[in-house]
Parts: C-alpha cells; structure tokens; sequence
C-alpha cells in the first residue's frame, strides 16, 4: 500500500519508513565532496560577490555585441551616409582660380643680375608669405570695393612656391568662377606692389628684386570640393564606427543578460540548456506538438541535471527564476514532460500558490491540489491527477490560500514532498519567483536544489545575482540555469541535431478524456472548461 497524507487532524503524519535522500546536493563549500565536473556544465563556479561580473571583452564578446546590436550599428550607418549624402548635395559650389607671379633680380650687370637672382631664390619664400599678409590683403580689398575684411580674404586666398623655383602661386575661392579669378588677379597685382614698395623704402632707389604677373586667374577657375562617392562613403564608415562603438557601451553598460556567454560570465558556469524563442504566440504552443527544436533545449536540460552531482540527477527539483514572466512555469512543464518522455515516473507540484497555471495549461482541474493536502482536506494520492501524457502526474495548487509563503515553509510540505519521493522517480516543483516574494527561498531548502530560469533580454544581471544569493540562503542549492527566448543563433548546434528525440511518446494529441481528483466529501469535483493542454513560453 503507497503511503498516504492524511489530515483529519489537520496534520500530515507520517507518510513513508524511507529517509528522505542525504544532504549530497548541499555539501558544505571547500569540501571535496559535491565538487563535480562535467561536460556540460563545466566547473562549479567560484565565490562571487553580489553585482560583481567580468569586465573584460574578448573578440567573442565583441562580435556577440555587433551581432545583437546590428539595429543601432544599421541605424548609425544609415543616418550618417544620409547626413553625408545631404551636406554634399546642398552645399554651395566652391570655385578656385590661381595666377602666378615670378620673382627676378633687377640688377644690370651680370655679376649684380647673378647675386640678384641668388638672392630672389633665397627670399622668394619670405616673399611667397608677404603676399597673403595684412598689406597686400588689405591693399586688394580696397581695390575690390566690395568690404570684405583681411580676415575674410585671409580665408580666401592661399600662397605657395614650388621648391627651386622663383614662382610664387595665388590661389583664390570664390562662389562663383569669375570671383574667384578676380580676387586671385587682384591679389597678384597688390603683392607686385607691396614689394616694389618695400624696395623703396630702403632707400636704395629701386628693389633689389621685382615681382611680375605672368599667369593671370581668368579662365582658369574650377569647380572644387569633395566628390559625392567619396562623401557617401566617408559617412557610411563614419556611422560604422559610430553605431560599433554605441554597440559595445550598451553591451558593456547592458543590465540584462542575452547569451549563454553572458551568463557564464557572470555566474562562472554555462546554462543547463538554452531554449530558443518560440516564433507563434503563447497561447500556441501546444505540449506535445510544439516543434523538437523548440523543446529539445529541455530534453537537454534534463540530460544535464543528470551530471550535476556524482550520485545522480536530484529527485526533487524546484524550477523558479528570479522575477516574474521569466518563463520557469513553462519549464517546470516541458521539462516534467522530457523527463516522463525518457521512462520515469514524474509529479509535477504547483508550489505557485500566488498565480497557479500549471493545471489550467495541462488542461486539469485547478480548484483543488497541494492547498487541500496540506490542510488535511485531501489525501496525497487522491490529489494527484495523471496527466495526458504517459508518466506524468500533476498535483495542482488549489485555491489560493491566505498565507502561501508559511504553507510552503511548514513541516508539512516537507513531510509531502518526502512522500512524493516514495511515489515517483522525480518530483518537479513549479515555485513562485524569488524575488518578489520569499516562497522558493522558504521551499528550497526543502528540495536537493534549484533550477534557475534566465529569459534572454529580460533578466538582469543583478537580479539573476540577487536570487541566486537568496535561494542559498534558504539552505538551499542552485544547481544550474536555463536560458529560454535565446536566439536561434544563439543555440547550440549540437543541440538542434538532437532534436527530435522523445517524440514518439508525445504524440497523439489530443489526448482521452482526463481523471479528476475526488474531493474530502467524496464527491468529485467538475472537469475543468479548459481547452487540451498549452503550454506558452511566457511565464
């Protein structure tokens, strides 16, 4: 005869002669015992302080950001080859004109003409920077009558000379072509005149060397600035740059985790298993006929809880996450379900007592389960419901009670868990989340450890962090993550070759009629309206 709850009293005695299992999951850190390694979980991880992570970037890392930031990296690209496109089609013509002058000695005999052009070839480059200076600027603007100041025509007009030549070039820019040409002209000529000047000033009577015009602006003027391919281009890399380096800040900045990397990063372990995002809505995902490569990431996980410990996979296992619509009640079931799938014997209790949703998407009766067994209402066996999948049975929350968190943390729930060892190969335990509420932290401990769910894109940092502190403090394990909505890309590839394992138990849908428990009074209670069971990614 299978032990038995029974509450008359309004207790549950005792339920079974069978210990419960040794505390081989909670050995004491620095021990040598507990301390396991394995193929898929790697090492354990080493103490860490709350909020601490890795602030190193690897090339990985900086790929993995470019790759889940490519939005704002288009997005740069984009506006900034825009931006180029629009500064290079509306920006005024710039035209340029050049005239140049030749500077020679005006000596008469040969001995003074060679010591003259010496000299004009030592000086032209002094000569070359008078000719943009305040005199000749100043002198060519009041020959243009058209008040513009030195500092506009300094702007304007540029000198230079070619090395070993006597030539000094002026170049002008102007609007328009005939502008151009004429300041460059005008320039020419007060620069012949500024030096034939400072040659008289010495006294001597005329210049040791004299300046002429021999190229004149007019009709040379083109049509400069930066060609468009070339704009367009400079601001696509521009915005590449850009966008790059607000990617890696949001990624280095980035509260929330999105990879399997990230999460090993910050709790020195990979993830159990990692399940990609469902691409239909959550109302359509149906249990058994969701695709392999969606459930194959709990098929996964259940192999990996199978190496977390070196006496075996955990018996009782409680499946929560740090907030709420992380997805740990979609876990709790495919995970319960990949477990039946593979040959064992497998409950799945509702400890959510505050949003139950394990019945109703299983397609059971809600209104009675784990409340009603602890208050005596209701024997263990009788509470259970088998589920329309083979090996599967279902202890529903019941109505909601007005103090979960002391019934989840009384010597009864530990009393009915060591009685649902008895019964069944495996016991999974849907908990509420941890931080919200204390009611995994109170349960945990009465468990052989905690399966953390992370959703990719949701879950921070600091609260994955947080959680895992508080279920350890609750004398409790944390035995390993789940990242569930990762991005396909992100699965590993492994892991879509398997898929499709386990199938064959889960066809058929929909299922036979189900079983509904009998009530205290012995009258059953009614079936539930609801539709076959769905199972949504969303909580």
């Amino acid at each position: 005869m299978n032990p038995q709850v029974r509450g008359r009293s309004g207790e549950i005695g005792t339920l079974g002669a069978r210990a419960p299992p040794p505390d081989r999951l909670k050995t004491p850190p620095g021990s040598a015992e507990g301390v396991t390694t394995s193929p898929l979980t790697g090492p354990p991880p080493g103490p860490r302080c709350a909020g601490e992570r890795r602030t190193t970037m690897t090339l990985r890392d900086l790929v993995g950001a470019l790759r889940r930031q490519w939005v704002v990296v288009l997005t740069a690209v984009v506006l900034a080859t825009a931006a180029a496109g629009w500064s290079a089609a509306t920006a005024a013509p710039t035209y340029r004109a050049s005239a140049s002058a030749f500077v020679t000695a005006t000596g008469q005999s040969a001995g003074t003409a060679l010591q003259g052009s010496q000299f004009a070839l030592q000086q032209v480059g002094s000569y070359a920077t008078l000719a943009t200076s305040a005199t000749v600027l100043q002198a060519a603007a009041n020959d243009r009558a058209l008040g513009e100041s030195v500092a506009d025509l300094r702007r304007r007009v540029t000198a230079s000379n070619a090395d070993g030549t006597v030539l000094v070039t002026l170049t002008a820019t102007g609007p328009t072509a005939s502008d151009a040409a004429a300041l460059a002209d005008q320039v020419a000529v007060s620069f012949a005149a500024a030096v034939e000047d400072l040659g008289q000033q010495g006294g001597a009577g005329s210049a040791p060397v004299a300046v002429t015009v021999v190229d004149r602006a007019a009709g040379t003027a083109t049509r400069s600035g930066s060609r468009p391919a070339l704009v367009l281009l400079a601001g696509a890399l521009a915005g590449l740059l850009l966008g790059g380096g607000a990617a890696v800040v949001r990624h280095l900045l980035g509260r929330r985790l999105a990879t399997a990397e990230e999460v090993t990063a910050l709790l020195g372990a990979r993830p159990l298993g990692v399940v990609a995002a469902h691409r239909r809505a959550a109302a359509d995902v149906p249990a058994g006929l969701a695709e392999p490569t969606w459930t194959e990431g709990y098929r996964t996980t259940r192999d990996a809880l199978g190496l977390v410990s070196p006496d075996g996979p955990p018996q009782v296992l409680l499946v929560t996450s740090a907030a709420q619509g992380e997805g740990k009640s979609t876990t709790s079931c495919h995970l319960a379900l990949a477990m039946a799938a593979a040959g064992s014997r497998v409950l799945l209790v509702d400890a959510d007592l505050r949003r139950p949703v394990v019945a109703s998407r299983l397609g059971l009766e809600a209104s009675v389960g784990l409340v009603d067994v602890l208050a005596g209402r209701l024997e263990l066996q009788d509470a259970v419901q088998p589920s329309l999948h083979p090996g599967l049975s279902v202890l529903a929350a019941g109505r909601t009670p007005p103090d979960p968190g002391a019934l989840l943390g009384s010597r009864q729930m530990r009393v009915l868990l060591d009685a649902a060892r008895q019964q069944h190969d495996v016991v999974v335990v849907d908990a509420p989340p941890v931080l919200p509420v204390t009611d995994a932290g109170v349960l945990v401990g009465a468990t052989d450890g905690a399966l953390l769910v992370v959703r990719a894109g949701r879950t921070a940092r600091a609260e994955v962090l947080e959680a895992q502190e508080r279920l350890e403090q609750g004398s409790g394990r944390v035995l390993g993550t789940v990242l569930v909505a990762a991005h396909p890309r992100d699965v590993p590839h492994g892991q879509l070759a398997g898929a499709g394992r386990d199938q064959g138990v889960q066809r058929g849908w929909p299922p036979a009629p189900r079983r509904a428990p009998r009530a205290a009074t012995g009258a059953a209670p009614q079936r539930a309206d609801t539709a076959p069971a769905e199972i949504s990614p969303g909580r």
